[in-house]
């Protein structure tokens, strides 16, 4: 692989007396073309390396435990055949000379997948460079120069300089306009289970999170928070709170219609509340207690969770919006020889459960706030916040720290503008800390959704139509119900139905994936059941068959280029998934009195993974998972250990949502408020987990959400193995069995 265009090299002092070779690429080689005149226009910037042979990497995506802080350095050091132990890790600020692709949001899996083409092109375009400023000192070809381990070394005469050497000469050197890319067989390190470079500092507690900030003069800050969504601040009385020793200060906040209309509705969502701010947080909490706060609840007061169902299955025979409409459909549900089966699936609100509390701190000075914060999406911070403060983009600076655990849920700017706006109002720093149980009354939750699934069958077992109605909670994004397909089955029709949502919403680990493979994957095992298959085999049939994904003389360009490709690709992997369960025996297996085994498969973007679940039924508990056998597709895996521990903590918490998942809602309150009663799974509950990856030599595409879609569906279809009963909804307690 050669780039085909270059961008810049500029060199600059560094203090401590080094140089700096900063190399920028631009984005997939030519995304914008570049002359003699825009020689200072920054797209990207990754490496320095100075005159003692350190190199510092740039980490331009957002750490949160998933180990992208030690898996883009892996990929930039490889192609630079760099020495792993001089490479420092250093985290930039946001800025917009990045792309969205390098920096821009962290999440969807995508972290390794966006960066993958400009971080491995600035890492072999340096190398280059310092093979041409060898060859220069040499006076010899490059093509008998080796680099490996930050040395690039003479072959003909065995000399040896090492990086640090030739930075300087290498930064006056023009950019080579193609340099070729490793082979996957020539890489050193990517591949294999490099340790995570954070982790000692996590341990020891030197690595900063959003909760550990301090800064000068700052002030600590708590809000009462309307516990209903979209309610309103009614009345208050602060007359006991500002007893509590240690507060400065109490007032509401109360955004206006104006700024409402400005702010982004699902990512700036804010609460309306009371604001106390003390000389410490604890202060600021005690005083909360004594607040007395009317809030009306606008809309959302009267509903609950059971009201929401109503309104869901009232309209689940309204036409709704067609998103699927493949072949004719209507004859097979005509035709009264064939039979119909027709389920309800259920996939509840769920909420994060984050381990470090939501937190910001903000200094407004003048024309000028400065945030420090754990997001996921600095630039979506930056501009929900310039908004509330009427100030442009470029004066607001977020510094993004470490998250203790994101999940989806620090996409959401709503920290940041409360630090912000109590900053600007007291004229102080302020660190703003929810409390566990801010976090989960006012969490923004995975949207409801519910699938009302039918099939025609003929009475010689062929399936002939499949009809899916999907009716979901939705102010989030209306693609939760996402429905796609790779099973050749003959004709399809989707509708969609949309309430108002009860709960204010927003991305949960896999997002629409895990809602909409609880239904496909079940009704899938139900329509093998009824055609008394093997459950593996009816899927191996079905994907078995070129699917009919459209016409493409109706189809636009990007489908046929990216999209159809993309199905493609992703049919392909779960057929490899499935011949690899088969040819290793692991489908299907005698589980003996009381156990099961159940399957599933899904994809998260181009990433498939399937799950073996085995249970034991258990008449104290309901059900047990013993094991969770994950088979993953996910292209090349940059790292196996943080590829396994990814795809571990998906399952982990997957099998928390069946098991403990949901959120009960009564006059528009959310019951649950701390670990308590919105459990995860402790140690002893684990199955014990085992993870498969493909081999393959193609491009990552991601790990991070993928092994979350198919636990749910797998669990239920190991139930009904095991025990006859199916089961359409999680979460799965004792009284369902």
């Amino acid at each position: 692989m050669n780039i085909t265009r270059r961008s810049f090299l500029k060199v600059s002092g560094k203090a401590g007396g080094g140089l700096v070779l900063s190399l920028s690429l631009p984005m997939y080689g030519n995304v914008r073309p570049l002359n003699q005149n825009e020689k200072e226009v920054e797209f990207n910037n990754f490496i320095s390396i100075d005159t003692n042979g350190e190199i510092t990497i740039m980490l331009t995506k957002h750490e949160m435990g998933q180990g992208t802080g030690t898996s883009i350095p892996t990929i930039i050091a490889d192609e630079l055949d760099a020495d792993w132990n001089k490479i420092k890790i250093k985290k930039v600020e946001y800025s917009p000379k990045y792309t969205w692709h390098e920096m821009g949001t962290t999440g969807g899996s995508g972290s390794i997948s966006r960066t993958w083409d400009p971080i491995r092109k600035a890492g072999a375009t340096t190398k280059e460079l310092l093979k041409q400023a060898a060859a220069i000192k040499w006076d010899v070809d490059p093509i008998i120069l080796k680099v490996e381990n930050s040395i690039i070394t003479n072959l003909a005469t065995d000399e040896k300089m090492e990086f640090g050497e030739l930075a300087e000469a290498a930064s006056k050197l023009p950019i080579p306009d193609n340099v070729t890319l490793k082979e996957p067989g020539d890489y050193k390190y990517i591949g294999k289970p490099i340790k995570n470079r954070i982790t000692k500092d996590v341990i020891s507690g030197k690595a900063k999170y959003g909760i550990d900030m301090d800064v000068p003069g700052m002030v600590y800050a708590s809000i009462e928070k309307c516990p209903i969504y979209k309610g309103k601040l009614k009345s208050y009385d602060v007359t006991e709170a500002k007893k509590v020793e240690g507060v400065l200060d109490i007032f509401p906040i109360v955004l206006s219609e104006e700024i409402k209309s400005l702010l982004n509705p699902v990512l700036g969502y804010v609460n309306e509340g009371i604001v106390v701010v003390a000389t410490s947080t604890w202060i600021a909490f005690k005083a909360r207690k004594q607040l007395k706060v009317e809030w009306d609840g606008g809309e959302n007061g009267p509903r609950s969770l059971a009201s929401l169902n109503s309104d869901m299955r009232a309209v689940k025979n309204t036409p709704g919006q067609r998103t699927m409409d493949l072949g004719d459909v209507e004859e097979g549900f005509a035709n009264s020889d064939n039979e119909v089966v027709e389920m309800e699936y259920d996939n509840p609100y769920q909420a994060h459960a984050l381990m470090e509390p939501l937190n910001a701190t903000a200094d407004f000075r003048e024309d000028l706030c400065e945030i420090w914060v754990g997001t996921q999406d600095a630039e979506q911070t930056i501009s929900e916040v310039a908004k509330v403060l009427e100030l442009p983009p470029e004066k607001v600076v977020v510094h993004d720290l470490n998250s203790g655990g994101s999940f989806g849920r620090r996409y959401h700017a709503d920290t940041s503008i409360e630090a912000a706006f109590v900053s600007r109002k007291i004229g102080k720093p302020v660190k703003i800390t929810w409390t566990r149980e801010d976090e989960v009354r006012n969490d923004h939750f995975q949207p409801y959704l519910k699938n009302y699934l039918r099939a025609a069958i003929t009475p010689e077992k062929k399936v002939v139509g499949i009809e899916n109605r999907a009716i979901c909670t939705v102010d989030y994004a209306t693609w939760v119900e996402k429905w796609e397909h790779y099973y050749a089955f003959p004709n399809i029709r989707c509708y969609r139905t949309l309430v108002p949502t009860l709960l204010h919403e927003g991305a949960w680990r896999s997002v629409g994936e895990h809602s909409a493979a609880l239904s496909k994957e079940c009704f899938v095992d139900e329509l093998a059941h009824k055609l008394q298959k093997d459950p593996l085999d009816y899927r191996m049939e079905l994907l078995s068959h070129e699917v009919d994904w459209g016409d493409p003389k109706t189809m636009p360009d990007w489908a046929i280029k990216y999209l159809l490709p993309r199905k493609k690709l992703v049919r392909q992997r779960q057929l490899d998934i499935i011949s690899h369960i088969k040819k290793n025996s692991l489908w299907p297996k005698e589980t003996g009195k009381g156990k099961g085994m159940g399957f599933a498969i899904a994809n998260f973007g181009d990433t498939v993974c399937a799950e073996i679940v085995e249970v034991t039924m258990d008449e104290e508990f309901g059900f047990t998972v013993d094991k969770v056998t994950a088979i993953v597709h996910c292209g090349m895996v940059i790292n196996p250990h943080f590829g396994k521990g990814q795809i571990e903590g998906a399952i982990i918490w997957a099998l928390s949502a069946v098991k403990y998942g949901g959120v009960e809602v009564e006059n528009g309150i959310v019951q649950r408020s701390n670990f308590h009663n919105n459990k995860v799974l402790r140690m002893d509950e684990l199955p014990e987990i085992d993870v498969v990856f493909i081999e393959s030599d193609e491009r990552p595409s991601g790990l991070g959400e993928p092994g979350t879609p198919p636990l749910a569906p797998a669990v239920l279809n190991a139930i009904f193995n095991a025990s006859g009963k199916r089961i359409r909804k999680i979460p799965v307690t004792k009284d369902d069995l």
